[in-house]
Parts: C-alpha cells; sequence; structure tokens
C-alpha cells in the first residue's frame, strides 16, 4: 500500500515545480524568483500552491512582511537540489557510456589561485583523458560553495568558512599585508602606526565583510586595527582590487607574494601591520553527496595526494 501511495504520489507531481520552488526558496521571495524565470508573479504563486496541494504540506510560511521555510520545505529543498544536481549530470552520464572516459568537469573558483603543481596534474590528466572537457568560472566566495552545495560544480575552490556538509583539503596559503597607492599620505613613510589609517577609505573583497558568513582573519585585522570601516569599492577579483588600490581608491589587504613585483617597482606601499600578518587558506571543495559522472570521479581521483601550496 506504501509503494502504491508513493508511486502516486510521483505520478500526480509535476515536476517543473519542484524547479520553481527551488528558486523560491534560493531567492527568497515570490517577485525574485518570478524575475529569474522569466514568469508573472501570480503564476510563480500558483505554481507554489498546487506544489503544496501535492505534497500536502506548508511549504513557505508567507504573510506581510515574513518569507520563511517551513520544516517541511527545507526537507523538500534539500531533496530537490539532489534532483536536479543529477539532472544536470545526466548528458555527461550518457554520454560516458563508451569505453573510453569522457564527460564534463566543472570548477568554480575565486580568482587568482595558481598553484604549479595542480597545473601539473591537469597537464597528465588531459593526456591520459583526452575526451573530458573542463570549465572554469570565476566567482565569490560565497558562489562558490553553493554552486558546490547544489551540485553544478564538480569542485570549488576557496577561502571561508566551508559548511560542514562539504569535504575540504588544504590547496594552498596565503599571507596578506595591508597596502596603498602611490598617491597616499602613508606612501613611503616607514613604521606608520595603525592609528594613522583610520578613516581612510578601503578596497574590499565582496567576501571581506565586517561580520559576514565568510568573515577571514584577513577581516579579523580590520576589525582588531579599527580600520577600512569605510569601503568605497569592493571587487571578487585580485586583480581588479589591486589595480584599484593602486589608482589610490583607498587601502586594502593583499596576497604579499603576488604585491612583490609592484612594491619593487613602487606601485604599491605596505602600510601597518607589518608582523604577524594574517593568513587565509584556500581549499579544494567536493560535495560528498554528490552524484559524479566518470570524467569527475576520474579528475578526483587524479588530484588525490597534491600537495598544498604555502606561501612564504
Amino acid at each position: 500500500m506504501a509503494e502504491s501511495r508513493l508511486e502516486r504520489f510521483a505520478h500526480n507531481l509535476d515536476w517543473n515545480l519542484l524547479r520553481t520552488f527551488v528558486v523560491v526558496v534560493e531567492e527568497g521571495s515570490i517577485t525574485a524568483a518570478a524575475n529569474r524565470l522569466l514568469l508573472q508573479q501570480p503564476a510563480v504563486s500558483m505554481a507554489l500552491k498546487r506544489l503544496e496541494q501535492t505534497a500536502g504540506h506548508r511549504l513557505i510560511d508567507r504573510r506581510p512582511g515574513r518569507f520563511e521555510v517551513t520544516e517541511a520545505g527545507e526537507r523538500l529543498h534539500r531533496q530537490a537540489r539532489e534532483i536536479f544536481a543529477a539532472v544536470v549530470r545526466l548528458p555527461d552520464a550518457l554520454e560516458s557510456a563508451g569505453t573510453d572516459i569522457s564527460g564534463h568537469v566543472s570548477i568554480h573558483s575565486v580568482s587568482h589561485v595558481h598553484h604549479p603543481g595542480w597545473d601539473a596534474r591537469l597537464a597528465s590528466f588531459f593526456d591520459s583523458h583526452p575526451k573530458v572537457t573542463m570549465s572554469v568560472t570565476i566567482e565569490t566566495t560565497a558562489d562558490v560553495i553553493s554552486a558546490v552545495e547544489r551540485g553544478l560544480a564538480s569542485i570549488g575552490l576557496c577561502d571561508g568558512i566551508i559548511p560542514p556538509g562539504l569535504d575540504k583539503l588544504l590547496y594552498k596559503r596565503e599571507f596578506y599585508a595591508l597596502y596603498c597607492g602611490r598617491g597616499h599620505r602613508l606612501f613611503g613613510v616607514r613604521d606608520a602606526a595603525l592609528n594613522d589609517l583610520r578613516g581612510d577609505y578601503y578596497v574590499a573583497f565582496t567576501a571581506d565583510v565586517l561580520g559576514g558568513q565568510h568573515m577571514n582573519a584577513v577581516t579579523a585585522v580590520r576589525a582588531i586595527g579599527s580600520f577600512g570601516q569605510e569601503v568605497r569599492a569592493v571587487s571578487s577579483h585580485v586583480e581588479e582590487v589591486t589595480r584599484l588600490i593602486a589608482a589610490n581608491v583607498g587601502i586594502g589587504m593583499l596576497p604579499t607574494h603576488l604585491t612583490q613585483p609592484m612594491v619593487a617597482e613602487g606601485v604599491l606601499w605596505q602600510l601597518p601591520p607589518y608582523d604577524s600578518l594574517p593568513e587565509t587558506d584556500v581549499f579544494i571543495i567536493t560535495n560528498p553527496a554528490a552524484m559524479l559522472n566518470p570524467a569527475e570521479r576520474a579528475f578526483l581521483a587524479h588530484m588525490q595526494g597534491l600537495e598544498p601550496l604555502i606561501h612564504i
């Protein structure tokens, strides 16, 4: 009897409603979901109502000024994300039915995470598996983590606080220092003090938010030193943050191994703190619950044992 009931539920379910529900939860509102789906707001509201009728549970508590996913909605959302992660990988699963490994590997990464050992393994991997294809998408830390959680990325490369449901391996460790451009009043001044920086405009990475969910050691230095309170510009790309600092848009934190040539050329100048520089770890993150295609499994196996790069 239970099996019959479950079969009837599966037959009666409009699978498009699940997709709509996932977008509604991710966007946090009916209006934003309608814009993303290119639908009218009443159509999205009706779809949500139909899904709740089919599921027999209220999925979202929506009242004026209130939008909260219920416990049943949270459970359905987790299951729906796994379903869509599997659907995304169907073409690769079918394509890899032959003897040679084929398929697509999707990597989502923060910017400028070069690692010579990783590149060497990339080369040897594609020598062994010439039919595999790959895409690399540069995103913010939060977006990389979200893509791995949702099964849209095979692998993520990012810093930040990695959720406990994901697996992580240390990829590289970087040290950060505070810099200014040539036009700054402290450019060329040695032994400046943190108090000298208060009130200065700041250039931040998108994830570098005081009190944010991915607040790391770099952000903590801002809080402890009481500088960088007024953010004038943000970017998720190291190159763009560096350009903005050099243009004297504001002061900002950058990886020391990347700034050494620009300091030597007189384009950037290091500011305090000079000792106990904050460090940031970049991880290889994967989703242990994801359904991987043969190419993804082979790629992850090939990267096993990669030594992390530690910048001095």
